[in-house]
């Protein structure tokens, strides 16, 4: 039994790891996406174990040089849509960040973005806003490669309406 327990909390903790990053290797690069929070303002209101989510989550990217040959000075291009849990409204950030030139095996931080993410949670539901995102990293001009959350980021992104990000 014990040791039962011990390999489905192993499996149960690789598995959520994996969920947390999004990684992808295309043309020589190694972009790999995975969420951060700037800010965390939740608030548990009442006498009753519920609590108000309300935080401002972006985007951390590690870009990584895997080729042979030094990379030119970039761009990160990126869009973040919040499709909201109450109601069926897409909200969407972009913008555009500068990436520095990359020897062989660098690696490259970049925080983008930022998204308000509401919801609540109590001890039976948890009901948040989902966040999408799509990142393209661009080298002279030309698109080395481009990673998405979700397959069909494109189709959700042209119902979405343009809101500013939130300070960091």
């Amino acid at each position: 039994m014990r040791n039962t327990r011990f390999w489905f909390s192993l499996t149960a903790l690789i598995l959520s790891a994996g969920l947390l990053a999004h990684g992808e290797e295309k043309n020589g690069l190694l972009v790999t996406v995975g969420k951060v929070t700037l800010d965390r303002a939740d608030q548990r209101p009442g006498y009753y174990y519920s609590t108000r989510i309300d935080r401002t989550e972006a985007l951390k990217v590690t870009i990584k040089n895997t080729g042979f040959k030094p990379l030119a000075e970039g761009e990160v291009q990126w869009e973040i849509l919040v499709r909201k849990h109450d109601s069926t409204i897409v909200e969407s950030t972009s913008g555009k960040e500068k990436l520095q030139a990359l020897r062989s095996s660098d690696t490259a931080e970049v925080v983008i973005g930022g998204a308000q993410v509401q919801g609540w949670r109590d001890a039976s539901y948890n009901a948040k806003d989902t966040v999408e995102w799509q990142v393209t990293v661009l080298i002279d001009g030309k698109e080395m490669i481009k990673t998405n959350s979700t397959s069909g980021f494109d189709a959700i992104a042209k119902r979405a309406i343009k809101v500013t990000p939130p300070k960091k």
